[in-house]
């Protein structure tokens, strides 16, 4: 894993005890800047399998420490422009980034040639989730965000094609 060979995370055993965050699927608390200090002084653990697989793997956390992540769409060659299917390159930074620590979150993505596309195609989701001090306003946040995108789309679709003549 290219992360750990950079010396940005460690292995650990799942019975470890963590004192950090853990990004996982099985909650509805969402990281934000009030995680920022916790994040800096514990870190923050990326679970390297599937999420649709993630119920198999057991993880001991503490539940007030679990966190999930706003939508998001990957940039990764595998599931370019795929919601909720970030590599753990992608998460940690999102994690970091969306904890105000975006200078962390760029320099972690600086070592992927894709890496500025993560930030390129979530631009509009990170200018609207930045500065979300409470995991309560990172929710209504993405449920803006959401609305706005469906709304958009359906704008989009319903929009009248004009055509050339056939003449």
């Amino acid at each position: 894993m290219a992360l750990k060979k950079l010396g940005y995370l460690r292995t650990i055993p799942l019975k470890a005890k963590f004192n950090g965050f853990v990004l996982t699927p099985a909650t509805d608390k969402m990281i934000s800047c009030a995680d920022a200090s916790a994040l800096l002084e514990h870190g923050v653990a990326v679970i390297d399998c599937s999420w649709a697989f993630f119920d198999s793997v057991k993880v001991r956390s503490n539940r007030s420490r679990e966190r999930v992540l706003p939508n998001l769409l990957a940039a990764n060659p595998i599931n370019y422009g795929k919601e909720f299917k970030l590599s753990c390159a992608e998460a940690l930074a999102a994690a970091y980034y969306l904890s105000g620590l975006e200078a962390e979150a760029h320099e972690i993505m600086s070592h992927f040639k894709w890496g500025p596309a993560f930030f390129a195609v979530n631009e509009y989701r990170f200018s609207r989730y930045r500065g979300c001090q409470t995991a309560e306003e990172m929710r209504a946040r993405e449920a803006e965000v959401l609305g706005e995108l469906r709304q958009e789309k359906d704008e989009m679709r319903n929009q009248a094609i004009e055509m050339p003549s056939s003449d």
